[in-house]
């Protein structure tokens, strides 16, 4: 007796070239995203926390830290957590000027 295995029972692997045009894909879809964000930014009234990190050229993972240390406040009665646009430019308004000297590090060891 010989047992038939069905394509359903196989192992089902993709090649190194689906995963790379699919890998591809995912890329383009999140730049696209990025570049959507960035387009509809004087339109919209609050931003997801992927948006507002690629706004200001930083990591989704970025504006999650913003959001639990408390740097930003979010609205989530919707369902979803989203920045307003006032929480943005608060943000941007209380950025310092650039100063390009190091800044002087202090001991810890309270040596004099």
């Amino acid at each position: 007796m010989q047992e038939t295995v069905s394509h359903s029972q196989r192992a089902q692997t993709k090649s190194r070239a689906a995963r790379n045009q699919g890998k591809a894909r995912q890329k383009r879809s999140r730049l696209d995203r990025i570049k959507r964000a960035l387009a509809e930014c004087s339109q919209r009234l609050a931003f997801s926390p992927f948006e507002f990190g690629h706004i200001l050229g930083k990591s989704e993972t970025w504006a999650y830290r913003q959001l639990y240390n408390g740097t930003v406040k979010a609205i989530s009665d919707a369902g979803r957590l989203l920045i307003p646009l006032s929480e943005l430019d608060r943000f941007l308004a209380r950025a310092a000027e650039y100063n390009p000297q190091p800044k002087l590090q202090q001991k810890n060891g309270g040596e004099s």
